[in-house]
């Protein structure tokens, strides 16, 4: 008898016929908000961005929208994203996505909803390095 039972706490499905790699997926608390809470950031080679704060799956219930907290099209195909420290003279939490010729990165910040709506995310880049 085993001790553990695997289960599916969460999944969902990204776009028609999208590509990824290893180096798409990162974990982090990316838009800072320090709830002890991270996120899902998913890159596709067709140069979708997608965050996601995922919440648990109640049986038979599929992916919440309010999961998906900010798709953007960056249009060049994202080949790797990471989180950390990309910018001098702040202790903030950075995203940096690598293209084929360039790198970004971004700040990533929520701003609190009013009423019923919830929250408004948002990307914006900080700096960029292209690449020969």
């Amino acid at each position: 008898m085993s001790l553990f039972k695997a289960r599916d706490w969460w999944s969902t499905v990204l776009g028609e016929k999208e590509e990824f790699d290893q180096g798409c997926l990162c974990l982090a608390d990316v838009d800072n908000s320090g709830n002890g809470h991270d996120k899902i950031i998913v890159g596709s080679f067709m140069g979708y961005l997608r965050i996601f704060s995922p919440h648990s799956v109640k049986a038979g219930g599929g992916p919440q929208a309010e999961d998906l907290l900010l798709e953007v099209h960056l249009r060049d195909p994202v080949l790797q994203v990471e989180v950390g420290k990309f910018v001098s003279g702040t202790e903030m939490l950075h995203l940096a996505v690598l293209h084929s010729r360039k790198l970004c990165v971004y700040s990533v910040s929520g701003t609190l909803g009013n009423v019923e709506h919830g929250n408004q995310y948002q990307i914006k880049l900080m700096y960029e390095h292209h690449l020969q």
